[in-house]
C-alpha cells in the first residue's frame, strides 16, 4: 500500500510533501517527494502514528463491562474512526466476581480476536477498586478495596495475564502493592487519590511514572498541604493522563499544564464511556445510573462527572487548539509517549520504518480520514487513485 502526496509527521521532523509504503503490516518506506506508484492521493493530508488510547471503558453502545465478545468487537471496530489505533479496555470498581467474569472473556478475546481491520487491545486498564473513598468519583464506594496482592493475582490468572495498568491509591498500601505491579511489569498509576506530595516523591522514587486523569479525584494544589496534582507538575519522571474534551479539566489549565510539564509530560485519554456516540439520556456506569447531556455526564442526581463522550479525535483537536502546540508535539501526547509508557515503543507510536503501520490520516482540522492497524484499512473516508 501507498499513501503520497501527503505530510507526514515522522519521529524528528515532518515531511511536508512525501510517500510511505506499507507492506506485510509494516512501514517499509518513508520518501519526501512524489512518487508515480499507485496508492492513496492524500492531497497533503496529514499522517500521524495511530492514537493510542489507554484509559476508556467503552462508547457506542458497548462498555468493559457487558463483558462479552461481541461487545468488546464492535466496540474495537466503532472505535477506529476516531483515529484510535491501539487501546486499554478500562474495568471500573466492581465486586471481585464481576470482575474476574470480565476478565475471563477478555484473556479469550485477546488470545482469539484482537486481530484484523479494527483497533487492537494492548491489554486491560484496572480503574479501581483499590482506590481511595475520599476521591471515589464516579465508583460504588462500597466495592472499594485496599490494594490486595492476591486478590490481583488472581485476576492476573483470569486474565491470562493482559492487565496492563492498575490505577491505585498509594496513601491505601505500604509500597508492597507498589513494588509487586513494577516486578510484574504492570504499569502503576497513581489516581482516585488523597495522596501526600511526599508520598507521591517516594513512589516516584519506586519507579511509579503515571497518574491517571490528572486533575481529576485527586488531592489538589494546596500551599500547605500539597498533594498527587504539584508532585506530578515537579516531576519530570512521572506523565499525567489529561482528558481534554473541555470539561474535565478548563483550557486554560490544560495550556498551563502543557507550559510547564511540557508535550513530553502528558498523555491524552478520553476516559469515554458507552454512552459516547449516543443521543442524550439516561444510561448506566459501571453499576451507577449516570445522565448524558451534550458532551457531559454525571451520575444521576448529582453534579459528580462520570466519565466523558468525547472522541479522541475531538481531545486531540482540543489540545492542539489549547496549546497551538507543533504537530510533532500532539504525536507525543497522543501516541508517542503512552506507547513508550507501555513498553511498546519498539513496535509502534511512531512513523518510522520496520515499525508497525499504525497510522491516522487527518486533515487540516484534524478529523480522521483514514485508520490503518498493523496495516490493514480500519475506517476509510478516501478512495484509491
Amino acid at each position: 500500500m501507498i499513501l503520497k502526496n501527503a505530510t507526514i509527521v515522522c519521529e524528528d521532523h515532518v515531511i511536508p510533501n512525501g510517500w510511505l509504503e506499507i507492506k506485510d503490516s509494516k512501514i517499509i518506506a518513508i520518501n519526501s517527494g512524489d512518487t508515480s506508484e499507485p496508492g492513496y492521493y492524500l492531497q497533503r493530508a496529514i499522517i500521524m502514528p495511530g492514537f493510542i488510547d489507554c484509559h476508556v471503558h467503552g462508547g457506542y453502545g458497548e462498555d468493559t463491562e457487558k463483558g462479552t465478545i461481541t461487545s468488546f468487537q464492535k466496540f474495537a471496530q466503532a472505535v477506529a474512526q476516531e483515529g484510535i489505533t491501539k487501546y486499554c479496555q478500562t474495568i471500573i470498581t466492581g465486586s471481585d466476581e464481576t470482575i474476574t467474569s470480565i476478565l475471563t472473556v477478555y484473556q479469550d478475546y485477546m488470545t482469539h480476536y484482537n486481530k484484523g481491520p479494527q483497533a487492537r487491545q494492548i491489554g486491560a486498564h484496572l480503574e479501581g477498586p483499590f482506590i481511595s473513598k475520599v476521591f471515589k468519583g464516579a465508583h460504588d464506594e462500597t466495592l472499594l478495596k485496599a490494594p490486595d496482592i492476591e486478590l490481583l493475582k488472581k485476576w492476573m490468572i483470569a486474565s491470562n495475564n493482559n492487565i496492563r495498568i492498575v490505577t491505585y491509591a498509594p496513601e491505601e498500601e505500604n509500597g508492597t502493592f507498589t513494588k509487586f505491579l513494577l516486578e510484574h511489569n504492570i504499569l502503576p498509576s497513581i489516581g482516585h487519590s488523597n495522596a501526600t506530595f511526599d508520598l507521591v516523591a517516594e513512589r516516584v522514587k519506586m519507579g511509579v511514572k503515571h497518574v491517571t486523569h490528572l486533575y481529576n479525584a485527586m488531592s489538589k494544589y494546596d500551599h500547605r498541604h500539597p498533594g498527587v496534582v504539584p508532585a506530578v507538575l515537579n516531576f519530570n519522571e512521572i506523565i499525567g493522563e489529561i482528558i481534554s474534551d473541555g470539561i474535565h479539566v478548563n483550557p486554560s489549565i490544560i495550556n498551563l499544564t502543557y507550559k510547564i510539564k511540557g508535550a513530553d509530560g502528558i498523555i491524552l485519554v478520553t476516559d469515554a464511556m458507552l454512552a459516547k456516540g449516543l443521543p442524550d439520556g439516561e444510561y448506566e456506569f459501571g453499576p451507577l445510573p449516570v445522565i448524558k447531556t451534550g458532551q457531559k455526564v454525571v451520575i444521576k442526581g448529582t453534579d459528580t462527572i462520570a466519565g466523558s463522550v468525547a472522541t479522541y479525535d475531538y481531545c486531540a483537536q482540543n489540545f492542539y487548539n489549547y496549546t497551538n502546540c507543533s504537530l510533532q508535539e500532539l504525536a507525543l501526547v497522543t501516541s508517542t509517549n503512552i506507547a513508550k509508557q507501555l513498553g511498546i515503543y519498539q513496535e509502534t507510536g511512531s512513523i518510522t520504518i520496520g515499525k508497525l503501520a499504525d497510522l491516522v490520516i487527518l486533515d487540516s482540522k484534524l478529523e480522521v480520514l483514514m485508520t490503518l492497524c498493523e496495516g490493514e484499512i480500519a475506517y476509510s473516508q478516501l478512495e484509491l487513485k
